[in-house]
């Protein structure tokens, strides 16, 4: 076997491959460049899906005459000067091989006038590099990118189609736009506008992207604030009366960066805990400002994964800031169209939700509008049968009053009338009907039952596991944690930990116990609230198991105990409908 040196262009092309993988891969670097150069205003145009054409226009600080041959060279870059600069990154980018890889792969053309001097350019086509030439914009910095992988025809084969690839560059541009509100952002794709973000502020720049293709009253988006020492927290949130089917509005950014980071997108669910119910998630900008420090995003070359050296101090805080400011309320089902505003639903999506909370299938996203008040639908009664068998209806929250379990609910005095569909309980109570899933609320009663309990059984065989590197720092640092609910951890090699005794409620569901201890870094109150969730659930009557009178009168009262009806996975399980509402849907008033 001869060993010999690849050729450079090979070469350049091969490390190309880690950071542009398609148009989308260019646009996110070359915006890492403009925002890094102090510009106001940026302009993205594709053409073609960006096969044909990629062009980037700011109005910042622009790049000086004499750096522009250095500009396609490998590592060049103007973010850092030595080692000791990489633990104290400020800036987007820094690694120096947006360019050099986009130049090796397509015709790249960078005009720029440096301060508003007299502008000049260069050309790179597919690592040939032109002269410097006079020309270019009296401010700010052009640059053109055309022809991406012409030269690489099999790289063109795995790309989309351009109108998915030109939604894909769009999608990274509203990305970076959420983190610089104060910057203006403009996408063009084949010379028509698509997106016009104008400065503005923080939570009305999430609001205006959000609003592409939602419709979320600015009312119940609220801010969050929280410092913490060598770190800050911002986020803009949704309230519970507003979710989804899935995470994909959980954005976590650090230092302006967006980041994959699953402990985080766990923390913002964790602070919603009860507010929401299982496979329901909230609309969450989570916005993180850490000492750079103690921040590492030199581990892969789109920079999207990032190492905090404070990682579980920051996911706990997390969930504090958002616990203690987003509360729920306990909706109305039928709509009072005197006294509530009326609320649509749009499209459902099923999606499952993520080991160890509630396995069962989630509900959608629901996503509310205003909307004008209707007349009272004649069809009431039928459709009301098919909310009880699942089906989308309209809610409305009730008014402040009518939100508060109160101290009244708390008592024995009601009337059993029932099981419906082998899923709902049904009592009447002080002019009202009371439709309660039995599988939640025995979930519940079982959840509350099971934290008095701790008789601990030693296992014959430990289980064994693996965890991360946060996660095993957690550990080391909180098996006392563990050890509070009746479970014992041993580390037994780096990375390697078993648990040797459980409480014996936990027996059959070892499993998932295992899972939780593996994804969670939270304090003690989360870690019972999990665990007891996973216990509490597996024991629990089932949606369609047939419940006698005696056992649910029994359940009912202790329904009626509870401060509050949720169930541990966070859903309200009770629906209230009044005398009053149902007179109305039946114009009896």
């Amino acid at each position: 076997m001869n060993i010999q040196l690849l050729d450079p262009l090979v070469a350049q092309r091969i490390a190309a491959g880690e950071v542009i993988e398609r148009p989308q891969s260019i646009v996110r670097e070359l915006l890492d460049n403009a925002l890094d150069a102090k510009a106001s205003t940026i302009i993205v145009s594709v053409t073609d899906g960006g096969l044909e054409e990629i062009k980037i226009i700011d109005d910042g600080e622009g790049i000086a005459k004499e750096d522009l041959p250095l500009l396609c060279e490998s590592h060049a870059t103007s973010k850092l000067k030595e080692l000791d600069d990489l633990y104290h990154i400020s800036s987007m980018g820094f690694r120096g091989e947006a360019l050099y890889s986009i130049a090796a792969v397509s015709e790249i053309t960078v005009e720029s006038s440096y301060k508003e001097d007299v502008p000049f350019q260069i050309t790179i086509d597919n690592a040939r590099k032109g002269p410097v030439l006079a020309g270019g914009p009296r401010k700010g910095t052009i640059v053109t990118v055309k022809g991406l992988f012409k030269e690489l025809p099999a790289r063109r084969q795995f790309l989309k189609r351009p109108s998915s690839e030109a939604n894909l560059c769009q999608a990274v541009l509203l990305e970076k736009s959420f983190a610089f509100p104060q910057c203006n952002f403009r996408f063009i794709s084949d010379n028509k506008m698509k997106v016009d973000l104008l400065a503005t502020t923080k939570k009305q720049r999430v609001l205006d992207i959000v609003s592409l293709n939602q419709n979320i009253a600015p009312y119940e988006m609220q801010e969050l604030y929280e410092t913490c020492g060598r770190f800050n927290l911002y986020a803009v949130c949704s309230s519970p009366a507003i979710y989804r089917g899935d995470r994909s509005h959980i954005k976590i950014f650090v230092n302006n960066r967006p980041v994959e980071e699953y402990a985080f997108v766990q923390a913002v669910t964790y602070g919603y805990g009860e507010s929401l119910h299982g496979g329901a998630y909230p609309y969450c900008y989570l916005f993180i400002d850490v000492d750079p420090t103690l921040v590492d995003f030199n581990i892969h070359p789109t920079k999207r994964e990032v190492k905090l050296r404070n990682k579980a101090e920051i996911h706990h805080q997390i969930v504090t800031m958002i616990g203690k400011n987003i509360k729920r309320t306990i909706p109305s089902m039928i709509q009072n169209t005197e006294e509530a505003t009326p609320y649509l639903p749009v499209v459902e999506e099923k999606r499952t939700n993520y080991v160890p909370t509630h396995k069962t299938t989630a509900t959608g996203r629901s996503v509310y509008e205003p909307q004008e008040q209707k007349p009272i639908d004649q069809q009431w009664f039928q459709k009301a049968k098919e909310i009880l068998q699942g089906s989308e209806f309209e809610a409305s929250r009730a008014s402040n009053e009518e939100d508060v379990w109160n101290e009244q609910m708390q008592n024995d005095n009601f009337t059993y009338l029932g099981q419906a569909f082998n899923l709902f309980l049904i009592a009447e109570k002080q002019d009202e009907l009371f439709l309660v899933d039995q599988h939640a609320a025995h979930e519940r009663i079982l959840y509350d039952e099971v934290r008095t309990k701790q008789s601990v059984q030693k296992l014959m065989i430990p289980l064994v596991f693996e965890v991360e590197r946060d996660v095993d720092d957690y550990l080391r640092e909180h098996q006392d944690v563990y050890l509070n609910v009746g479970i014992s951890l041993e580390r037994t090699d780096d990375l390697v930990w078993q648990v040797q005794a459980i409480p014996a409620l936990y027996k059959s569901v070892e499993q998932q116990l295992v899972s939780f201890i593996q994804h969670n870094t939270g304090n003690i109150e989360e870690v019972q609230k999990g665990l007891y969730a996973i216990v509490a659930c597996h024991a629990a009557i089932k949606a369609g198991d047939t419940v006698d009178r005696m056992s649910a009168i029994a359940l009912l009262k202790k329904v009626f105990a509870l401060e509050e009806p949720i169930c541990p996975h966070g859903r309200t399980f009770v629906v209230r409908l009044s005398k009053q509402e149902l007179l109305k849907a039946v114009q009896r008033t």
